[in-house]
């Protein structure tokens, strides 16, 4: 190719590019709180380039679908997601949204093809939560240290449940003295173990009587220390005779290991359960402490970190 037919070649690309508009694309999400509840917002605008409102149409849809296929990988995979794509729209260079006024002919159709495309498409996160769990499992199995003795030792003092429609042989461990239904009181810890694996430990709480307290916070009273604890979701139901129960069940953080280890260790320690007016102060049982220890104990013992 000589250097006109070069020269000439590059003019052209630079004025076919030049002939593309610029369009805003924004998408709506709903987005969890990290305090509860969700809210609606927009996300940072990106660029589209393209020759008429039609083709910008048709690259912003695609996007769309991309954004939904991804949420549902996610939530499929990984059990949840923080944001959901609600819906987008398309500003053309003079800031007018003309998502629903670019109408053509093959409109319906074209969208239809894209959606069957991009929904059709291999779930990809999947595969990478797979092959993570392969890893951390050979991992896993190279680094652990188990106590066969201890673990034998402390199950007869569990209720094992194992899942088994679950292929990761999900299984969790209670304590017997745990209660089994929603209606009685109970503070305790327990944990899940996935291939083997224990993760996931717990830390539950059930409030029962005849009075709504609709408790926000717990202190502790653990020998002389005193300790708080905020749960970040309290759920709430009533029945059986007009009688409430009040709970919460949430993993552990890295903010509760101390309390946890005190309540493990404890003596004698009570709980002060603060409502919207009134509050509840309650014994913690010797059984309860005991079996909170335990439950530390088998999750350690099984190679639980």
């Amino acid at each position: 190719m000589n250097k006109f037919n070069i020269s000439l070649l590059l003019t052209l690309t630079i004025f076919l590019t030049s002939c593309d508009k610029s369009y805003k694309y924004i998408e709506k999400v709903s987005e969890e709180s990290i305090l509860g509840g969700t809210h609606i917002k927009e996300k940072d605008e990106t660029i589209i380039k393209a020759k008429d409102d039609s083709t910008a149409y048709l690259e912003a849809f695609q996007k769309f679908c991309i954004s939904v296929k991804v949420n549902r990988d996610m939530a499929q995979s990984m059990g949840k997601t923080y944001s959901t794509p609600i819906s987008f729209k398309l500003l053309n260079n003079k800031g007018e949204d003309i998502t629903k006024t670019t109408l053509f002919a093959s409109r319906t159709k074209r969208e239809n093809e894209i959606e069957n495309e991009i929904f059709s498409m291999k779930n990809s996160i999947q595969d990478a939560v797979d092959n993570n769990k392969k890893e951390k499992a050979e991992k896993f199995k190279q680094t652990a240290k188990l106590d066969s003795v201890k673990i034998k030792k402390l199950k007869q003092f569990f209720r094992v449940r194992k899942d088994e429609f679950s292929p990761t042989r999900t299984t969790w461990y209670e304590p017997k003295s745990a209660p089994r239904y929603i209606n009685r009181n109970g503070l305790y810890c327990y944990f899940q173990s996935e291939n083997d694996i224990p993760s996931n430990l717990r830390f539950r709480m059930q409030y029962y009587s005849d009075d709504w307290l609709f408790f926000r916070k717990v202190q502790f009273l653990i020998g002389n220390k005193a300790y708080e604890y905020v749960p970040m979701n309290t759920e709430t139901d009533n029945g059986d005779g007009g009688h409430i129960w009040e709970w919460f069940d949430e993993s552990i953080r890295e903010s509760d290991k101390e309390l946890i280890n005190a309540l493990a260790n404890a003596k004698s320690a009570k709980m002060k359960l603060i409502g919207r007016q009134y509050f509840d102060i309650r014994n913690i049982t010797k059984e309860q402490m005991k079996d909170i220890k335990r439950t530390l104990e088998l999750y350690q013992a099984m190679g639980g970190k």
